[in-house]
C-alpha cells in the first residue's frame, strides 16, 4: 500500500456518513442504492455531501456509532491516511452484503471473481440485494473511484473493527466500509483503489527506567 497523505479522522467520518446517506432510499426506507440515472446519482451525491458537511462532530460521531459503538472507538483510536492499495492487498468484511463467508475470506480480487461468476450464472448463493446493488454501483465506477467521500474505509489488517474475524487468509488491509463499492470497482476493471487507511495509534505505555 502507498500512503499519500495524513488526514484527520473527521474526513473519514464524513466519508462514512456521506456514503451511508447516498445508499438511503427515502421512498422505500431502505439502505441500498436504487436504480438511478447518472444525473440522479450526481444530484443525490451532491445532496449527501452537502448535508453531511453541515453536521457537527457530535452528530457525525452519533451516526458512526449507530449499530456499533466499537466503530467510533476504532476510528478515534487510529491514525488515518489517504492511500492507494492494490486489489490483492485488501479483503472485504466477512460475509459483506450477505455473500457466502468463503467468498469474502480471501483477497478482494478473489471475492470479485466469485461475484462475477455468480452474477453471470444467476447463482442462488448470492443474495438478491447484492446482485442488484453491485451492477448499479458499477454504473458510476468512474465517480466512486475518484470522489474522496466514497473511498473505501480500510484498517490495517487485523486491527480496527476487525471485520474479518475467523478468516484464515490475512490481508494487509481490511475493508470496514465500502466493500460493495470495492467489489464493483474491481468488476469495472480497477486494479488499484484509493482508500482511507487507519493504523492503530501507538500505545502510551510508560517507559521502564
Amino acid at each position: 500500500m502507498n500512503l499519500l497523505k495524513r488526514v484527520p479522522p473527521l474526513n473519514v467520518k464524513r466519508a462514512f456518513v456521506a456514503a451511508d446517506k447516498l445508499k438511503l432510499s427515502r421512498r422505500k426506507g431502505t439502505k441500498f442504492l436504487p436504480k438511478l440515472a447518472r444525473s440522479q446519482f450526481l444530484s443525490k451525491l451532491s445532496h449527501s455531501k452537502y448535508s453531511t458537511n453541515k453536521l457537527s462532530q457530535k452528530q457525525l460521531d452519533d451516526i458512526v456509532a449507530e449499530g456499533s459503538k466499537g466503530r467510533l472507538k476504532a476510528y478515534n483510536n487510529s491514525n488515518w491516511w489517504l492511500a492507494s492499495a492494490t486489489i490483492n492487498e485488501l479483503g472485504v468484511w466477512r460475509q459483506a452484503g450477505g455473500l457466502p463467508s468463503a467468498w469474502t475470506c480471501c483477497s478482494l480480487e478473489q471475492t470479485a471473481a466469485y461475484v462475477k461468476k455468480a452474477i453471470k450464472n444467476n447463482s442462488k448463493r448470492m443474495r438478491a440485494r447484492s446482485k442488484r446493488a453491485i451492477p448499479r454501483i458499477m454504473d458510476f465506477a468512474d465517480i466512486i473511484s475518484s470522489d474522496e467521500y466514497l473511498f473505501p474505509i480500510v484498517f490495517e489488517g487485523g486491527t480496527g473493527t476487525k471485520g474479518r474475524t475467523w478468516c484464515l487468509k490475512k490481508m494487509a488491509g481490511d475493508i470496514d466500509d465500502g466493500s460493495m463499492r470495492a467489489i464493483a470497482l474491481v468488476l469495472s476493471g480497477y486494479k488499484t483503489l484509493n482508500i482511507y487507511l487507519g493504523k492503530p495509534k501507538a500505545s502510551k505505555r510508560p517507559k521502564l527506567v
